[in-house]
């Protein structure tokens, strides 16, 4: 009887053992993924703040050049936004790093691809999906490369957005709107290929 009960105590002592080795091992497991992930996040980001005209960027294996930039400044709020181009047609890339870093890839539609509202209207119906109004106003903007605008001026917009997250924006740059539909992007999606005539940085070497 005396044997069985060492046994067993040992044996509860082994598991108690284990037990403790494992919780002491699996907060520094779990921190793993998070840390990765975050360096990720913030190398990406660095390379998109760096991103230039001439650059390629890479996403779900598919290449597009950067051809043209916008810098807009709406009373001191701040957003970029990167036209992206290849045989099929182009792209926007917009980054916004104010209240956060984000990030997020827009392609024209037809105003005839609306099937309910107008610009400024509480919501606008595309393809069956419902998408709010969120913000409206005007930005100065500055254009460097092939944008197709002008060098300078104001752009008026309007930006609505789907229960589902899906993005519909709209700019203005003369007596039209210009409709697009968005998806936001985590920035580690991306790879930016840095052109060879622009000077390395650290973040490049």
């Amino acid at each position: 009887m005396i044997y069985v009960l060492i046994v067993l105590l040992l044996a509860a002592l082994a598991v108690a053992a284990y037990l403790l080795w494992r919780s002491r091992q699996q907060p520094a497991a779990q921190q793993e993924p998070d840390d990765f992930i975050g360096d990720q996040h913030k190398h990406a980001s660095d390379q998109l703040r760096q991103l230039r005209n001439g650059d390629v960027v890479e996403y779900l294996g598919h290449n597009w050049f950067v051809r043209g930039r916008l810098d807009f400044d709406e009373h001191g709020y701040r957003w970029t936004e990167h036209m992206l181009d290849d045989a099929e047609g182009k792209k926007w890339l917009s980054i916004e790093d104010d209240e956060g870093f984000e990030v997020s890839l827009w392609h024209a539609i037809p105003l005839g691809d609306i099937e309910q509202g107008t610009v400024g209207d509480r919501d606008i119906i595309v393809g069956g999906v419902a998408y709010r109004l969120q913000e409206k106003g005007a930005a100065a903007f500055t254009a460097t490369g092939a944008t197709g605008t002008a060098p300078s001026g104001t752009a008026e917009y309007a930006d609505y957005k789907a229960v589902d997250g899906k993005l519909l924006g709209f700019e203005k740059w003369g007596s039209n709107w210009e409709p697009s539909l968005g998806e936001v992007l985590q920035p580690f999606e991306l790879t930016v290929y840095p052109s060879t005539d622009r000077p390395a940085t650290l973040d490049d070497e």
